[in-house]
């Protein structure tokens, strides 16, 4: 549904991020039933173990602003992706994405 990009090492939320939130929100709104699913990406940049926490900060940093938006916290759910290196170049790959589903 919607991807947000990160500067590199960084889990700030982008500008664009409340207008992202109010997308996912429309979303839930329609069909209630579903689950919002955050996953979180990283470049190549940095050690392994970093990455991943960053990844993981990146998805956890829109998942608040989602709750504190007023979404469900049982409906907002992370997702681990089994590769979290993702992307055709790095601002690509600082990434998270949101599905409802």
């Amino acid at each position: 549904l919607v991807k947000l990009y990160f500067d590199s090492g960084k889990a700030d939320l982008p500008a664009n991020a409340a207008d992202e939130v109010a997308k996912v929100l429309a979303k839930l709104h329609e069909e209630p039933q579903k689950l919002v699913l955050i996953s979180g990406y990283h470049d190549e940049t940095g050690g392994a173990a970093v990455n991943a926490e960053v990844a993981r900060a990146r998805a956890e940093a829109f998942k608040a602003a989602l709750i504190a938006a007023g979404a469900p916290a049982g409906k907002v759910q992370m997702r681990k992706p089994a590769v979290t290196l993702g992307g055709a170049d790095d601002a690509e790959a600082r990434r998270v994405e949101v599905r409802v589903q």
